[in-house]
């Protein structure tokens, strides 16, 4: 590959694809004789078909002539770049550069030698994101994310070289932006964790490394490595506190430091102190511990309450105090827990699906309706504290309180999307249950996570959850837990178009309701049948379920069941050939849900109303809902709604965007299938 150095032919796909010839810009013509040479140079070295060629220039549906495009192509590109470069080896074709002419293969030159400037040469030929100013193709993923991640390590490697040679503090921001942009890559924060130590920032190092622990334990369910462990308590150690032994505390003090240790609450408000004491207020407890430095103001959350914490010498030591069982005052704490989610869940939408019982005793908190008044913002204020007080419960022994606080933190989980803290407060609680051979603990756990399963299209496992939740409520005689498990049975058979097994599960879950006099689970029984005949074309049938859920939904007040069941109707008369009333009907429900703060259903009503708008207006409504459906993790919603965005703009001959969409469609409804198959 001869030549002259100033007339080498460079390509470059570390950022904006470019090509150049002596130093000047070599354009090549089109859209796709790029896209081309991008995939090529991607795989360098390796012959990638004429199939690839054509399913990365036209996705699923390739013209006639794709094949002859695909010569016509490369017949240019092989008179530009020559054809010792670009060979034609059977079944397609293959690039061959050297690392003087590919800038990957020169990161891969550098990156190999190891030593600090070559490291921050390979790092410097990165100019963005690979070829990303072209549009993207589905075949350029897994190379693309190898190469990002190949990039990561390297710059990982010299952040630790930075460390080894006396410089932490250079290599702080960058470990900071490798963690935030992979939150689980353990290495990494331990890297983070020692700069800042040897930067001399504990504090910093000590919060690096509780953010590091919270993120692995929330996303993973494990706890950090045992290196990373050793470097936490190398911190503690370091650390100054107070001289916690010689400090003399009388019964109350140590028994709210004991408790604060053992619930492992980071920040806890004021009336937690009360419980544990059992007393209406600990002003003067919390006064005197704060004096003698054992607890530290943590400043005021957003629902104007203090809090409080514990030093970090004190929280190790704070266990081994004497003082009797705390076993009576922990359960105060979960009990209040429990008896404020509870307060604040009532005020969102009703969820239909508990067991109509309640076990674990609550325990009053003061200011209790105050606290919970505006119950979005007190799930938010209180999230890492119910987490921890799910796993407080489990480890404690006290599993009716973990299975009650992870059911009445679903309401506040389903309207909001928090799918992580409901799988992993119901997981916790399972374990707990089962541990305990508490079987309605156990009932109520897996048909919350059945719920979930069918939300993630996991349907085999959502039916087993639900299936195995039935038959422990019928030992248990729990006809409302019956109704609930038989709903989500019913509900995977309609997603898989088992219409008549759905409408079976649907009218078992309907007259076990009503003889409970449930009328919230009427209304949704009709609805869930209504919906069933609605997939099954018979619209009179549906009409007159979604009208008698309405009626019961209005009656008794349940205004989210009446915006979803308005949502129906207005499917039933868009059905119908009424699409005045079909649009009145869907407006009225998006209203609802927006005043409701339910973005999930908001975004189902706004590709329902698409249907009926002019492509452009339809465009918007389904650009805003597909954001919704992506933050809140809903693929198969997704999908469906890139898949009708591609074919508007295909419509609009806005190809290339037509194209994008489309192809995002097909990868997020294989990421469904395979979700089928493959085990959460």
């Amino acid at each position: 590959m001869g030549g002259d150095v100033s007339d080498r032919l460079k390509v470059r796909i570390l950022g904006s694809f470019e090509l150049t010839l002596g130093g000047a810009d070599a354009p090549v013509g089109g859209v796709k004789p790029r896209q081309l040479l991008a995939t090529l140079a991607l795989n360098h070295g390796r012959t990638v078909s004429v199939d690839q060629l054509i399913e990365v220039l036209w996705g699923q549906d390739p013209p006639r002539s794709a094949l002859a495009n695909v010569q016509t192509y490369v017949s240019a590109l092989r008179t530009r770049l020559g054809e010792d470069r670009l060979r034609r080896q059977a079944p397609g074709y293959r690039l061959e550069l050297d690392s003087a002419e590919l800038d990957v293969l020169r990161f891969e030159e550098l990156a190999r030698e190891g030593d600090p400037d070559s490291l921050d040469a390979a790092l410097g030929l990165w100019r963005g994101e690979p070829v990303e100013n072209l549009p993207a193709s589905p075949l350029w993923r897994a190379e693309i994310d190898r190469l990002v991640e190949r990039r990561r390590g390297v710059r990982q490697t010299r952040a630790r070289l930075r460390i080894e040679a006396g410089q932490p503090a250079a290599a702080v921001d960058e470990l900071r932006r490798l963690v935030a942009e992979e939150p689980l890559r353990e290495e990494a924060w331990s890297l983070l964790v020692t700069a800042l130590r040897d930067a001399g920032h504990r504090a910093e190092a000590l919060s690096a490394y509780a953010t590091a622990r919270r993120t692995l334990t929330e996303e993973l369910g494990v706890e950090p490595g045992e290196p990373l462990r050793r470097l936490h308590r190398t911190l503690l150690v370091e650390q100054e506190g107070p001289a916690l032994p010689g400090t003399r505390l009388d019964g109350a003090a140590a028994l709210v430091l004991r408790g604060l240790a053992r619930l492992g609450i980071t920040a806890t408000p004021g009336w937690v102190p009360a419980a544990l004491l059992d007393r209406p207020d600990a002003t003067e407890v919390l006064d005197a511990l704060d004096r003698a430095r054992l607890l530290r103001p943590s400043g005021t959350d957003d629902l104007n309450q203090p809090r409080y914490g514990l030093p970090v010498l004190v929280g190790l030591l704070a266990p081994d105090l004497p003082g009797e069982a705390i076993g009576a005052a922990l359960t105060r704490v979960l009990g209040g827990y429990l008896a404020l989610a509870e307060r604040a869940a009532a005020g969102l939408p009703p969820q239909v699906f508990g067991p109509g019982v309640t076990v674990a005793a609550r325990w009053p908190v003061p200011g209790a309706a105050e606290l919970a008044r505006d119950p979005v913002r007190w799930f938010a204020a209180e999230r890492e504290a119910l987490l921890g007080a799910v796993e407080a419960a489990a480890a404690n022994g006290l599993s009716d309180l973990a299975w009650e606080l992870a059911h009445a933190m679903v309401a506040w989980c389903d309207m909001g999307g928090h799918t992580a803290e409901w799988e992993q407060t119901h997981r916790v609680a399972l374990a707990a249950c089962r541990a305990q051979g508490n079987l309605l603990g156990e009932a109520v756990t897996l048909r919350g996570l059945g719920q979930l399963h069918l939300y993630r299209d996991h349907y085999e496992e959502a039916s087993e959850a639900f299936s195995r939740a039935r038959l422990l409520f019928a030992r248990l005689g729990n006809l409302c837990g019956q109704a609930a498990a038989l709903a989500g049975l019913g509900t995977g058979h309609r997603i898989r178009g088992e219409h008549d097994e759905a409408l079976d599960c649907y009218r078992q879950a309907l007259e076990a309701y009503r003889l409970l006099g449930h009328r919230h689970g009427e209304a949704y029984a009709r609805g869930a049948l209504g919906m069933v005949w609605l997939a099954k074309g018979d619209l009179a049938e549906a009409y007159r379920d979604f009208t008698a859920g309405l009626a019961i939904a209005e009656l008794i007040g349940d205004a989210h069941r009446a915006a979803l069941l308005t949502r129906q109707l207005g499917l039933v008369r868009l059905r119908s050939g009424e699409p005045a009333h079909a649009r009145a009907d869907l407006i009225a429900a998006l209203d609802r849900f927006a005043v409701l703060g339910d973005a999930h259903c908001e975004a189902y009503c706004l590709t329902d109303l698409a249907a009926l708008e002019a492509p452009e207006v339809a465009v918007q409504r389904l650009t805003q809902a597909l954001e919704i459906f992506e933050r809140i993790g809903d693929r198969r919603a997704q999908a469906q709604t890139a898949r009708r965005l591609g074919e508007l703009h295909r419509g609009d001959e806005r190809f290339g965007l037509s194209d994008a969409y489309l192809a995002e469609a097909r990868r997020l409804q294989s990421t469904v299938e395979m979700s089928r198959l493959t085990p959460s």
